[in-house]
């Protein structure tokens, strides 16, 4: 459980940034070069895309990509906490880290929120699933969802998630025997010739 909780955790933070994030990278990124080039730290000649791209090179490594648009939520706290230090805003690098977590938790919440209306019907709905997930951060986490990290979030939404498959199954399989549905008769066999003359 805790491998699958961790592969989430990983994925969502593979996942590209939204618009506002990149709106947030790009003004931080053209004051950092407003004020690297007024201290006479950009060369000459190196337009605003050329240096942008080689900042953001050096903050995520060879694989860094060529738009912002294509930064991971695993790199964005870094790369706006970088160039925000470019511009002079030392103390803003924390805040960024910070708000890396911020995006994190309210992902692994906005996810939780689909999945207890994907669920509803299995708790026989919604206000029922998100009693169901609330008890889980108590028992398990000894928190609430308010306060739960991202990780805690989802292993919640696992359990949800599976919790809900064994419910329906079960009321499936109730359903069929009230119904009168059952698994047929074996085929008779010369072995079991019984079969086959209705006994």
């Amino acid at each position: 459980m805790a491998n699958a909780v961790d592969r989430a955790v990983r994925a969502q933070g593979g996942a590209v940034v939204k618009p506002h994030q990149v709106k947030a990278m790009v003004l931080a990124a053209r004051r950092a070069y407003k004020v690297q080039s007024d201290a006479g730290l950009v060369d000459d000649g190196v337009d605003f895309d050329s240096w942008r791209r080689a900042t953001l090179h050096d903050v995520v490594g060879a694989a860094a990509p060529d738009s912002f648009r294509a930064v991971t939520q695993r790199d964005y706290a870094a790369v706006l906490g970088y160039f925000s230090e470019l511009a002079g805003n030392s103390g803003k690098s924390g805040d960024s880290g910070k708000s890396g977590i911020a995006d994190e938790q309210r992902r692994a919440q906005w996810s939780l929120g689909l999945v207890e209306r994907e669920t509803a019907d299995a708790f026989g709905g919604r206000e029922g699933a998100r009693r169901y997930a609330d008890a889980l951060f108590a028992r398990i986490h000894k928190t609430d969802r308010y306060a739960a990290t991202a990780k805690q979030t989802w292993a919640v939404i696992f359990t949800l998630r599976n919790r809900a498959a064994k419910i329906r199954s079960k009321t499936a399989l109730e359903a069929r025997g009230e119904a009168g549905v059952h698994s047929p008769l074996p085929a008779a066999s010369k072995r079991f010739p019984a079969f086959s003359r209705g006994f």
